[in-house]
């Protein structure tokens, strides 16, 4: 425990400031204490200056022998603390290295079971912010030497590489159940309790209209054009799109019965034609009905996303829009397809139980403020075509333009030229008013 003076090679001053150097824990340390050296400096420190510098060298000492103090205290605090929950555990606290972060999520209890996929995302999660704090902190090897500051730095480098609320959340909540105090990881306290989570500005997507699933189907390519009408069919999600079976294929009914891979609930979905074609095309190489989609969403899953959106590029449909934040939020992509199939399949009337059924959602609640997002003229078409004319004020129930045009080109052969010419330009007068 001494202080010192960092010098050149000339003895002049190399530094301005006092440092102390004291061990703890049986290591040296070496702390700038932040009081100034002043007046004249003696040769050595054995020596004594005048008045200005002894003044100086007496701060110092007072500030060396209170981070000694703080250091002692800690350390003891922490001693108390260990033999505490040793008596109350009756375990000891064991040093996990930071390289078990993942081996103990992965002895975390969970409610469901978790996807080969799930479980890679969290432990790159756990990597990331390892590789991080060992960068920037390269004396910390363990579990128990993570502090709040250490934390707060990896929150806020998250934040200032512009992830979305909702990761943000996540990769909070992970590590924030990965550092809960325990013998088996040593850690004494969680270093990321207090860090509040991010407020949501949800953008939801947007569903598409069926002219614009049409044009997106024409503009995909060979790979991806089975996976986009998968989801457009059956309201699924990308991996389990991708990653559908032949085992959960049923030709003879007519249905494909999955456990979804982000929730575990079962979805039954009717094999509709569109759909049952492009299955049938697929010759069986394993026991993936896409293998070569299946493939590509294991090694790299923003390769079907990236060819969505440039179908819809090609395809001339916006995509974007400003958000609550005024910056520009996807309103369209493939879980829009998602939104699409509930919106259309709800204003068309649907029960919502068979919809449930379908999208294996638990709740209502989560169907109708996450996916159901019908547009003004559908979401009006289907309240005057259920509601009382009392409410309403119409004679009949009108149908919309859109409609209409559907069920004349569905009955044109059977119609005589001119009144399929009448009634079309009655649809376009409707449309014009």
């Amino acid at each position: 425990m001494a202080l010192e003076i960092i010098r050149k090679k000339d003895k002049s001053l190399k530094s301005k400031w006092w440092y102390g150097r004291f061990e703890i824990n049986g290591k040296s340390k070496c702390a700038n204490l932040g009081i100034e050296i002043k007046g004249k400096v003696p040769l050595t420190l054995r020596e004594v200056g005048d008045s200005l510098f002894e003044r100086s060298r007496a701060q110092a000492q007072v500030k060396l022998d209170g981070l000694i103090f703080e250091a002692r205290s800690h350390k003891a605090a922490e001693k108390h603390l260990q033999d505490l929950y040793e008596l109350k555990a009756g375990d000891a606290l064991q040093n996990a290295p930071l390289t078990q972060m993942e081996e103990v999520w992965d002895d975390l209890p969970s409610k469901k079971p978790r996807s080969a996929n799930w479980r890679r995302t969290q432990h790159g999660s756990l990597k990331a912010f390892r590789d991080y704090t060992v960068n920037k902190h390269p004396h910390v090897g363990f579990m128990s030497q993570i502090t709040h500051s250490m934390a707060l730095e990896w929150m806020r480098n998250l934040d200032e590489k512009g992830f979305g609320a909702e990761t943000y959340n996540h990769k909070l909540i992970l590590l924030r159940s990965v550092f809960v105090p325990s013998a088996g990881t040593g850690v004494l306290r969680n270093p990321f309790d207090g860090i509040p989570p991010k407020r949501k500005t949800n953008v939801h997507r947007e569903p598409f209209t069926e002219k614009e699933l049409n044009t997106i189907i024409s503009h995909c390519d060979k790979l991806f054009r089975p996976i986009f009408i998968t989801g457009m069919c059956t309201a699924m999600r990308r991996g389990d799109c991708c990653m559908l079976k032949w085992e959960s294929v049923d030709l003879k009914n007519g249905f494909i019965t999955v456990d979804t891979s982000k929730t575990g609930e079962t979805a039954e979905i009717p094999l509709f034609p569109l759909l049952r074609e492009e299955i049938e095309k697929q010759p069986r190489k394993g026991i993936y009905v896409f293998p070569e989609a299946a493939e590509m969403y294991r090694v790299n899953h923003h390769g079907i996303s990236w060819r969505l959106s440039q179908a819809i590029k090609a395809a001339g449909i916006a995509a974007t829009k400003a958000g609550p934040n005024k910056k520009a939020s996807n309103i369209k992509g493939f879980h829009s397809l998602r939104t699409t199939w509930i919106t259309m399949a709800l204003t068309a009337g649907v029960p919502m139980e068979l919809v449930r059924r379908v999208t294996g959602h638990s709740t209502v609640n989560i169907v109708l403020k996450h996916y159901f997002r019908p547009g003004r003229e559908d979401f009006r078409e289907a309240l005057e075509s259920a509601l009382p004319k009392t409410l309403t004020g119409r004679n009949t129930k009108r149908k919309s333009p859109s409609a209409q045009l559907r069920e004349l080109i569905d009955q044109a052969d059977s119609m005589k030229k001119k009144e399929l010419v009448r009634k079309i330009e009655k649809i376009l007068n409707e449309m014009a008013a």
